[in-house]
């Protein structure tokens, strides 16, 4: 899949139908009892946020990907309602509860759901179609509000794309991934009138029942964990990281998001950078953070770099197929001291270059350990241990995410399904970056204030990241 925002894609016009709740549907959700379980960490934080910020732009995730040919509105229709009765979480939905700070959750029974197709007009441009979906997931996409996403397709005389919208309450990476494969699933088995040959798909309502059962209350200020986090804050400046550049920006300025999307290696060369990764001891991932260090330290920082690092918590087999928001943050410290700069030109070079670059690994391992292991405590819980001794500065918090799209199923198809991760663009204050590795190879995607000074800032970085993997990349890296 590839990883961009809405403003960078460019789906072909067509005529827009949407897939939404019938009015029975409406009227049952409307009647569904309070569920005893109640939000995850994450979905509390987020339902938090959306009730004092209800206007604004809207932190949502779609995917879009590619059917063949003309397509069966209805196949597809009924495709989207069996899908949302396979995931439990599709179908729960939150609701101001019987006092005025509670939110409960909701769960319609799956013989309850149904949609009904709605002609949304037809649009001439690709500009005309990015608007009327940036105006609709804003207006969808909202946690309490339900259902929380959208459901649509773009008809052509020669193709067909299917577009899917969601609140981050409902979704991670991991499940557009998964939305993507299972649509097509469903969708064919319909036309065909059988059934799809899918695995089984635990519930994310289940999860949120499990966490609820096993994280129990915030630890005292005096557990190791919570030290930890403290220590990683204190180093922060009591607050979270920033990227170590300067982005041009006063305390408390925001800006429009700008957006950088590139390739970094090609397929050739992402498969050499991870050979020297795994023979070195460590793995993409901790090869992508030994790369992070040597560009930073190359333009300018020193000693540490701080960053947060998104991990997934799908850590059973009964959640890998499931749909839901299974995920948390650690503190990652990286010594870059001494870090080694990309680039060497003569044969000693190279040598001292891949010697450090192996340092920088084995640090960048060790580094991640730590973090793994102060990852295991919800940051909620981190942030009621310490209290007043922790205080939010930005909105965002300086961070690299990685997925390797390669593990899932039928991921190779996923090129001819142009398949797509999309993202909301909204306002900035810090800069953050997403890797992701697909079988075209190792692509960046980075958020950062829509400012000059940031954009320099953020470029520079990109492209000294992209040179430190190259630099380890012996095949040559091929034009796009």
């Amino acid at each position: 899949m590839r990883v961009t925002t809405l403003d960078h894609y460019d789906p072909a016009p067509g005529r827009v139908v949407e897939f939404v709740p019938s009015a029975a549907t409406l009227t049952a959700a409307d009647g569904t009892p309070a569920s005893p379980v109640p939000p995850s960490l994450n979905q509390r934080f987020h339902l938090e946020t959306e009730r004092r910020q209800d206007e604004g732009p809207r932190h949502w995730l779609a995917c879009a990907f590619d059917l063949d040919n003309v397509v069966d509105p209805e196949a597809l229709r009924k495709a989207f309602v069996a899908w949302v009765r396979r995931h439990e979480t599709l179908r729960s939905g939150f609701r101001p509860g019987p006092d005025a700070t509670a939110i409960e959750r909701f769960v319609l029974p799956a013989e309850s759901f149904d949609l009904e197709a709605r002609d949304a007009g037809a649009y001439a441009t690709t500009s005309d179609l990015r608007e009327h979906w940036a105006k609709r997931l804003d207006e969808a996409c909202r946690a309490l509000s339900w259902p929380p996403y959208l459901f649509a397709v773009v008809l052509r005389p020669t193709g067909t794309t299917v577009f899917c919208g969601f609140d981050h309450c409902n979704v991670d990476a991991h499940s557009l991934a998964i939305a993507v494969r299972e649509l097509g699933a469903f969708y064919r088995a319909m036309v065909a009138g059988t059934s799809p040959d899918l695995p089984e798909a635990g519930s994310y309502v289940d999860y949120c029942a499990l966490e609820q059962e096993t994280t129990g209350s915030p630890p005292d200020r005096d557990d190791p964990l919570v030290q930890g986090w403290a220590d990683f804050f204190a180093a922060c400046g009591g607050t979270t990281p920033s990227f170590p550049l300067d982005l041009g920006l006063a305390p408390g300025e925001r800006c429009p998001q700008g957006t950088d999307t590139r390739r970094l290696l090609d397929a050739a060369s992402a498969d050499a950078f991870e050979r020297i990764c795994l023979d070195s001891g460590g793995s993409l991932f901790t090869g992508i953070l030994a790369a992070t260090g040597l560009a930073a330290h190359r333009l300018g920082a020193r000693d540490e770099l701080r960053l947060c690092v998104p991990m997934h918590t799908r850590n059973e087999e009964r959640w890998a197929n499931a749909i839901g928001w299974f995920t948390t943050v650690a503190p990652l410290t990286l010594d870059i001291s001494g870090s080694t700069a990309a680039g060497a030109s003569d044969e000693a070079g190279d040598r001292a270059a891949a010697d450090g670059f192996a340092a920088r690994l084995r640090s960048a391992r060790e580094g991640f350990r730590v973090a793994r292991d102060l990852g295991r405590l919800p940051v909620a819980h981190v942030l009621a241990a310490l209290g007043e001794e922790f205080a939010r500065g930005k909105d965002d918090v300086f961070m690299l995410s990685f997925i390797d799209y390669r593990r899932f199923p039928e991921s190779e198809h996923y090129v001819a399904a142009n398949a797509h991760h999309l993202s909301a663009v909204t306002m900035a204050d810090d800069a953050q970056f997403w890797v992701s590795r697909t079988h075209e190879g190792l692509f960046l995607r980075s958020r950062y204030p829509d400012d000059p000074v940031a954009e320099n800032a953020v470029l520079s970085f990109a492209d000294a990241l992209a040179a430190a993997m190259v630099t380890h990349a012996p095949e040559p890296m091929s034009t796009q």
